[in-house]
């Protein structure tokens, strides 16, 4: 017998309906709000890209509950990924680690100003509903078949098959055999 860890790097973005659970309001209403400021602010500062959410907390203007329903929905959303990524990968590795969990919603959006549709590609980045994720995870398997070395094409195979149906989309952005 041998273990075979797998780093896999992760984008999942929960379902609304998933999310609407827990939540008084939708996350797109935090996204659509965030945007709107977002370009506002562009526009008045002409500064060519559009700030993490992050900076808005130094503004006077956007209201602080408006970041911290941002941070609270995040949380959230992180923690919802967790638990659904444990109990569907359980099953088949030995074991499922996080190594890290980041919502993208805070990265700088890769949207530029006075493209087609900025203003709808920018809620969707500020919404609080996607994340970015590494994980460990670790697979046993017979000598015999440890010989091919597909410890990682199938651990990209595996999260995929079965996570698809459990979020609104899942990307496997990298994987790597440790």
């Amino acid at each position: 017998m041998r273990f075979d860890k797998v780093l896999v790097i992760i984008d999942v973005q929960l379902k609304a309906e998933d999310l609407q659970r827990y939540l008084p309001c939708s996350a797109d209403i935090i996204g659509q709000t965030l945007a709107k400021i977002a370009d506002e602010y562009e526009k008045e500062n002409k500064t060519g890209y559009y700030p993490a959410i992050e900076f808005f907390k130094t503004q006077d203007n956007v209201d602080p509950d408006l970041i911290t329903s941002a941070e609270q929905v995040a949380w959230l959303v992180s923690k919802l990924a967790r638990e659904t990524i444990q109990l569907k990968l359980r099953p088949i590795f030995s074991s499922v680690r996080f190594q890290s969990i980041q919502t993208l919603a805070f990265a700088l959006p890769k949207v530029r100003p006075n493209k087609k549709d900025t203003l709808q590609e920018l809620g969707n980045h500020y919404t609080p509903d996607s994340v970015k994720i590494e994980l460990v995870v670790t697979m046993m398997r017979r000598d015999s078949e440890a010989e091919d070395d597909r410890a990682e094409p199938y651990a990209r195979k595996m999260m995929f098959r079965w996570l698809e149906s459990e979020f609104e989309t899942i990307e496997v952005k990298n994987s790597k055999a440790l």
